[in-house]
């Protein structure tokens, strides 16, 4: 049986990853509903989607011997060929024995049928990255833009550095490449959200980047939404596209998942209001991205609107057939970073329906009938009667040209 979190755990700057039927969570800041001050999460649970359930009363699934060795948060994660290993790459890494920042390990890697962790080695070398988002293509290359690398963390904020390449890292083989490309290059940033279209286009969607320094204050501004980025994984070039559509806040720290039909649907997010740990709301809270048309274009679904989720940041999204899955996160406050409050809520949104709902039911997967007859008689069966119908056929052909005149039309051989 599995084994329940003995304590309600509210977690943001997570990662979730859908493994067979299971939704987890790893890594990220979380408290209790008991605790006041945060805390680094190391723990790995679970959402079952084999069964139904209401998000009033969501029970998760602790996995003991899958705990993190490592304190992890603001990082990508993504799941491998083989749906069975998960690539924990980046972010802000801490020692759990001696609570200071360890950046000598950027991959750790989690085999889903044994529930271990390992630190795999690896060719080549990039500096720590914080604040990104991953996507892995068929090949299991993972593809990784910009992000944050910081030189020193305390209560105030985060000061450092952004960056704007490309870094891949070949799961196969576990090296990584830089690109060296320097055309259309994208504005260094970090806090994006990220989707991989079936063409092999990587969409960019809002960050932040830096503005300007003032003394030992470092000051953000959002990148604006409007000009959503695409990395070709073909070709290895970028491009811009200028969305159209209805008017929406530029924001960071947001989540988007792809529809099968070709929309990225966008939820969340907050925008700096200067300094890193000062920030505001955004609108609207839900939006629709169509990559379907040239240019992207942007609209707002009245129906999204109705029992909605409130102001998120630090959430996580995934879709899971026709359910989009929002967990945790930051409710937002108008006021600083500091004093925003943990989201304890998961949503649902169903994406048939076009609204969001409070029950889940498992899709309804369809399997092939079985045949009465064994594989091998039925096999046997149809080669017989196969080879009677074509020599069927083959007499009737003989006997119809025997039959009639040929015709034939000028121009023709």
């Amino acid at each position: 049986m599995p084994r329940t979190l003995s304590a309600k755990y509210i977690i943001a700057y997570h990662n979730g990853l859908l493994i067979n039927n299971q939704l987890l969570i790893l890594g990220g800041i979380k408290t209790t509903v008991t605790e006041t001050q945060y805390s680094v999460a190391f723990e790995v649970f679970y959402l079952d989607l084999s069964t139904s359930f209401n998000t009033t009363n969501l029970t998760w699934n602790l996995i003991p011997e899958g705990n993190l060795p490592i304190y992890s948060w603001f990082s990508s994660a993504n799941v491998g060929l083989g749906n069975s290993t998960i690539f924990l790459i980046g972010g802000y890494i801490m020692n759990k024995d001696s609570l200071s920042y360890d950046y000598s390990k950027k991959v750790h890697t989690y085999d889903y049928p044994t529930k271990k962790w390992d630190t795999p080695s690896t060719f080549g070398d990039i500096p720590p990255r914080q604040l990104i988002k991953g996507v892995i293509d068929n090949s299991g290359i993972i593809y990784i833009f910009g992000g944050f690398n910081s030189t020193n963390v305390d209560q105030s904020g985060y000061s450092g550095t952004f960056y704007n390449d490309i870094i891949i890292l070949n799961t196969v083989t576990m090296s990584w490449t830089s690109l060296s490309i320097v055309e259309n290059l994208p504005l260094p940033r970090g806090g994006y959200s990220v989707n991989l279209l079936p063409n092999g286009l990587i969409v960019y969607i809002g960050g932040l980047k830096n503005s300007v320094n003032t003394g030992n204050t470092t000051k953000y501004t959002p990148v604006d939404i409007n000009n959503i980025n695409v990395f070709d994984t073909k070709k290895y070039e970028w491009s811009e596209v200028n969305a159209v559509g209805e008017t929406i806040d530029s924001r960071s720290f947001h989540t988007s998942v792809l529809t099968p039909d070709g929309y990225i649907i966008m939820l969340g997010g907050c925008v700096m209001k200067g300094e890193f740990a000062n920030i505001s709301f955004v609108s609207p809270n839900f939006a629709l991205l169509n990559t379907n048309k040239s240019p992207f274009e942007w609209s707002i679904p009245e129906s999204s609107k109705n029992n909605s989720p409130p102001p998120l940041h630090g959430h996580e999204a995934n879709l899971y057939y026709n359910y989009m899955i929002i967990t945790f996160g930051y409710l937002v406050g108008n006021n600083t970073w500091l004093n925003s409050t943990y989201n304890e809520n998961a949503y649902l949104y169903d994406i048939t329906n076009n609204k969001w709902v409070t029950s889940f039911d498992p899709p309804v997967i369809d399997t092939p009938i079985k045949e009465k007859s064994s594989s091998k008689t039925l096999a046997i069966g149809l080669g017989i009667g196969g080879g009677a119908v074509v020599i069927l056929i083959i007499i009737a052909i003989i006997f119809c040209n025997r039959k009639r005149k040929v015709i034939r039309i000028p121009g023709s051989i």
